[in-house]
């Protein structure tokens, strides 16, 4: 006859299996977006909640500061800004506005801090910098703010 003899893994190797298990799933869990992922997710999600049929959403630009993104938006003859919110690997959008979301102070209202607001709305400024005078007219058409979801302290006063 034959023995099957086992060789338990020692405590120590448990240990370091189970410590190099959490360090991997942390930073995988921990593993920013990159910011060309975070564009991709947020064109899809624009894509995805506002195109029509044969009327389609065009987002370009896109500038992100931390978890806080505002997206340049125009489909057909309208245009606006979508200002965004990352929460864990998705982007949701909190409120659609026009020229409103060029002001820092409207971007803090939405319950975003000083600094990301002035930081991000710098970046806006630079980003839009080099378009036409009529798509920057397009893009501040939109009226008033829409909230989407719970992120604006102040509700709808959109005439869109």
């Amino acid at each position: 006859m034959f023995s099957i003899q086992m060789n338990w893994p020692s405590l120590r190797q448990i240990s370091l299996f189970v410590c190099a298990a959490i360090y991997c799933a942390s930073n995988a869990i921990a593993h920013p977006q990159t910011e060309a992922e975070s564009q991709e997710k947020i064109k899809a999600l624009i894509s995805k909640t506002f195109d029509q049929p044969n009327l389609k959403v065009q987002t370009t630009p896109i500038v992100i500061e931390g978890k806080v993104a505002i997206a340049d938006w125009t489909q057909g003859q309208k245009g606006g800004r979508a200002l965004l919110r990352r929460k864990h690997a998705d982007w949701e959008i909190i409120a659609c506005g026009g020229a409103g979301f060029k002001d820092s102070s409207a971007i803090a209202t939405a319950g975003i801090s000083k600094e990301i607001a002035n930081n991000i709305t710098a970046k806006l400024k630079t980003a839009e910098s080099s378009l036409p005078p009529q798509k920057i007219k397009q893009l501040d058409s939109f009226d008033g703010v829409v909230t989407m979801g719970h992120g604006m302290q102040h509700g709808s006063d959109s005439k869109h």
